[in-house]
């Protein structure tokens, strides 16, 4: 009984084995069984110039330098308040408050 149910078992899988690579190999062929319709053209000359549209604001360099020393002025007030915190704490370890400054 076990025989004959592994020996159906593997003729299924042989036959599966075998489409598969039947239709992998006529996908791979390049030659289609039947013709595909081909769409219309849709009447464009040449490539679509995005840089006609104007979909990116103009860049501003005042904005970004501003931009940029404002976000160096905000770390060096953080570092410095970290500095500060840890000069507090080598003071006096003992009435420093929550965990130690990192």
């Amino acid at each position: 009984m076990r025989l004959s149910i592994l020996v159906v078992f593997a003729v299924m899988m042989g036959a599966i084995s075998g489409i598969y690579r039947y239709v992998v190999h006529e996908v791979t062929s390049g030659q289609s069984r039947f013709a595909l319709p081909q769409s219309p053209q849709l009447g464009i000359a040449g490539p679509i110039d995005l840089s006609r549209l104007n979909l990116a604001p103009a860049i501003d360099t005042k904005e970004i330098q501003r931009l940029n020393a404002q976000a160096m002025a905000s770390q060096i007030q953080a570092n410095v308040r970290r500095m500060q915190d840890m000069s507090a704490y080598t003071r006096n370890p003992v009435g420093w408050h929550g965990l130690p400054p990192h």
